[in-house]
């Protein structure tokens, strides 16, 4: 899961959650709140439709805590969404072995049970799978001192509020005082601006335009080759954004189709004659299923993907994500245009993309 190029301009946000009074505008109407996802949520409800792994569900309440093992978190609301759930993200010591999470609701009554949380260990990989396509780059890195506790919903818990307590414990058995987090599910859709279908145009990177639809993209190699020479390659693989539209339907789904060509270079037959040699042009189709959420206090969408197709050549490749996959999470303004922009992770630098669609 989750909680993997990104867009935005504060005057332009303004324009995405409310009426604007300029004419090109016109057609830019109120963005109001769900009602549904003020609902406050039974927290055995809650509790019982939670899944995470390495957790097991202990009858009664919480340990009481013990010793003076610090911790905190960096904020204390957040949003959930259904199936895909959230992530609680923290800094641990290095004797931490887990955490203890009961489920509440907003005036204090708790859940029947609590959830014990063992995490085996530290990682700095990538949370997210990365996946092909145009938001593929967008993942969450871990610092060595941070954990993350993924946590998904079964079907029956639906939008609307809850809180959890969540406290740590050490290999020593000290137990850390709690914090409260209380947690928003957003409903489906939410931004009848969104409604209808876009085309992608251009992606920005801090500022700069990187690349265009129909423009092609080239990355250079350099092949060792077998008579012990190197022959450097300005554009040895090179791809093609064809077309991109996204759909974004009232009922809070999602389709997209990327469609690209590319052209490899054939590494192993350039080596051997040391001039330069090409694989035969092949064309990709990156299609995607699933849902979106609108924020209206944030001006912010997500998109949960649930099923993608990849089709090289002809040949499709299919995958189901159960809980859901967290596509894209970032900044959306909305006008006679749609810019989203989001944070990005290259391995070299964090910087900020922005997609622009046309209708």
């Amino acid at each position: 899961m989750k909680k993997t190029y990104v867009f935005a301009l504060a005057s332009l946000m303004l324009a995405a959650v409310s009426c604007s009074d300029d004419d090109s505008n016109s057609g830019i109407v109120t963005v109001t709140p769900d009602p549904t996802e003020e609902i406050s949520l039974n927290p055995d409800d809650v509790s019982g439709g939670i899944i995470i792994d390495n957790g097991t569900q202990v009858s009664g309440n919480a340990p009481t805590p013990t010793g003076t093992l610090p911790f905190s978190l960096d904020e204390t609301s957040q949003s959930g969404f259904q199936k895909n759930g959230f992530d609680i993200t923290f800094d641990a010591p290095s004797n931490y072995a887990g955490a203890y999470i009961q489920v509440q609701s907003e005036d204090g009554t708790t859940a029947d049970e609590y959830w014990n949380v063992s995490i085996p260990g530290r990682s700095n990989v990538v949370t997210n799978e990365k996946r092909k396509g145009l938001f593929s780059e967008q993942t969450n890195r871990l610092n060595d001192q941070e954990i993350e506790i993924d946590v998904d919903f079964e079907d029956n818990v639906s939008a609307g509020t809850f809180c959890y307590l969540i406290c740590i414990y050490d290999t020593d058995g000290n137990i850390s005082q709690p914090v409260e987090v209380c947690v928003e599910v957003e409903a489906w859709g939410g931004n009848p601006n969104l409604v209808g279908t876009w085309n992608y145009t251009k992606r920005t990177r801090n500022g700069v335009t990187e690349d265009t639809i129909g423009a092609e993209e080239c990355d250079e190699t350099t092949v060792f080759c077998a008579n012990d020479t190197e022959l450097l390659i300005e554009d040895a693989y090179c791809d093609t954004l064809l077309s991109l539209p996204i759909t974004f339907n009232a009922d809070g789904t999602y389709t997209y189709v990327e469609t690209t060509n590319y052209t490899n270079l054939d590494y192993e037959a350039t080596r051997e004659t040391c001039t330069a040699t090409f694989e035969t042009e092949a064309e990709e189709l990156y299609s995607s299923r699933g849902n979106w959420a609108y924020d209206e206090e944030e001006g912010k969408l997500t998109l949960v993907e649930f099923e993608y197709t990849e089709t090289v050549n002809g040949d499709p490749s299919t995958g189901i994500e159960e809980n859901g996959y967290l596509l894209f999470d970032g900044k959306a303004t909305v006008t006679d245009s749609l810019i989203i922009e989001g944070d990005y992770d290259d391995d070299q630098e964090t910087y900020t993309a922005e997609f622009h669609f046309n209708r």
